[in-house]
């Protein structure tokens, strides 16, 4: 058989000699690898071929030939013969074998104590007494220790171990914080790899080995790590075995509540659509009036009905911390991100704030942070000008930086809607129709999500399916309608600062 029709034949047969592979071998690197040695086997052996005809008998003969040599290749690679012979570890770090590799991921897989022991011994060759001093231990134990280890390492360094998905494909998860503390260790939830260590323990109960082999990150880089989020309550322990504390809204619990509240989402964007069309409001009227329905349909009228009980946690705060899996889907967009958030002062005078990531860059936070900040701005809006101290006077410059005040030589007005509460209320009572319609379907869309919460969470967990099905509605009951809205032309971005037609004051 000349070249040309080889190569013809062979291109032909390519797939079908990858699938003869894929079907015998554990993963799709291992299949291209060996259809890859059976492809070269059969073009150097191609001269045998007597005839087109015979062409497909060799080529399945050198296919058959070629895996069996491949498998006791991979037997033979899987033997490894340690005898105590072998452990000075050192020299076995030093010499050429070619299974060394596997007897230093066992190494980064060893606990903190028996590892030190090992370093120690094997590589900085200190003696067994000199260990029991650096480690505040016996000598008894650095030898149990050392022995410990021997086994540890043999067992596993003939075990076939295989890095989990999150070793290629790390989860990244916002951590969100409801309750009255200081979220004292929010700096650990923003660590990526604390993030992955607590979705890798959702399901299932880990070591700390399996979550390293999960992550395929060696274990002396996330020991700290486990003991800070043990510390801060997000894991728990069970023995050896890691679990997680906080409920995660995983991609596929978010994708199926998404799907199973479409119809109570949409009763809620058509009538928003519907009192903006019928109104004819402009732009910021719009977006003030889609605000003050779902704050009074959702944040007062439901809120009052749904009993959420804050847990005291073990620093003393009255909160809830969960997770949401950032997954990019075809439901999510992340413009209509909100935050929302009432302030009051002590003569119960409020400022409401709605921040939808398409105006802007969300920047409330930092200002209803103060209440001394959220005191001033309500005094101007009560027409005070005059401001005696440093704070005030910082605050007043800062709330016209940011365009909330207006600064008409020396003349201080507020940049935003100002109702008496008499006012708000009868500006809301046209609007009594459609905020109770809002108020029943985010009714629905939380029961709906309580039931299939239950299917995602742990056991241990599902006391609260109730409270996060609340939370659900935020996304599932604002952010996707408002997001809607805009999809449909009937909302629209706001130019400049644009955070001032979400934001209003209601004086008592």
């Amino acid at each position: 058989m000349d070249k040309h029709e080889l190569d013809i034949k062979m291109t032909d047969m390519a797939k079908s000699i990858l699938s003869y592979c894929m079907a015998r071998t554990s993963n799709h690197f291992e299949a291209e690898d060996l259809a890859q040695d059976i492809i070269v086997e059969i073009y150097k052996s191609a001269d045998n071929i007597r005839n087109a005809d015979a062409f497909y008998g060799f080529m399945w003969a050198v296919a058959g030939n070629v895996y069996k040599q491949w498998c006791k290749k991979k037997a033979k690679n899987k033997e490894c013969e340690i005898t105590d012979s072998l452990f000075n570890v050192a020299e076995f770090l030093d010499n050429e074998r070619e299974d060394v590799h596997l007897l230093r991921r066992e190494l980064a897989l060893l606990s903190e104590k028996y590892r030190k022991a090992v370093i120690l011994y094997y590589i900085e060759n200190k003696s067994c007494s000199e260990i029991s001093k650096h480690l505040s231990i016996s000598e008894s134990m650095v030898k149990y220790l050392l022995f410990k280890s021997r086994q540890i390492l043999k067992e596993g360094i003939t075990m076939e171990r295989t890095y989990g998905e999150q070793s290629y494909n790390p989860k990244e998860l916002s951590i969100l914080y409801w309750g009255n503390g200081k979220n004292t260790y929010n700096y650990i939830y923003e660590n990526k790899i604390s993030q992955n260590i607590l979705f890798a323990c959702y399901n299932d109960k880990l070591t700390a080995e399996e979550i390293s082999i999960e992550l395929g990150i060696a274990l002396p880089y996330i020991e700290d790590i486990l003991k800070q989020l043990v510390e801060c309550d997000a894991l728990g322990l069970d023995g050896r075995k890691y679990y997680t504390n906080i409920v995660i809204f995983t991609s596929d619990c978010a994708v199926e509540v998404a799907n199973n509240t479409k119809e109570f989402r949409n009763n809620i964007s058509d009538a928003l659509s519907e009192i903006i069309t019928n109104e004819k409001l402009s732009n910021s009227e719009a977006w003030l009036t889609v605000c003050c329905i779902l704050y009074k349909a959702i944040f007062e009228n439901l809120k009052s009905k749904v009993k959420i009980k804050l847990p005291e946690n073990k620093f003393g705060e009255n909160c809830i911390i969960w997770a949401v899996e950032k997954a990019i889907d075809s439901m999510r967009n992340k413009g209509f991100e909100f935050g929302v958030s009432n302030t009051e002062n002590e003569n119960g005078d409020r400022v409401q704030f709605f921040d939808f990531a398409i105006n802007g860059d969300m920047v409330h936070h930092s200002f209803y942070s103060s209440k001394s900040f959220t005191n001033v701005f309500i005094d101007i809006a009560k027409s005070k000008t005059d401001f005696d101290n440093e704070f005030e006077n910082v605050a007043v410059a800062e709330l016209v930086k940011k365009g909330y005040v207006l600064n008409d030589n020396g003349t201080l007005t507020v940049n935003v809607p100002v109702f008496t509460k008499q006012e708000f209320e009868q500006f809301m009572s046209k609007f009594n129709s459609t905020v109770e319609l809002v108020e029943q379907n985010a009714n629905a869309i939380m029961n709906e999500a309580e039931k299939i919460i239950k299917n995602y969470i742990p056991v241990h967990l599902k006391s609260q399916a109730y409270q996060m099905a609340y939370f659900r509605i935020f996304e599932d009951a604002i952010s996707m309608p408002v997001g809607t809205l805009a999809e449909n032309k009937v909302l629209f971005p706001h130019n400049g600062n644009g955070v001032l037609p979400t934001t209003y004051i209601v004086l008592k």
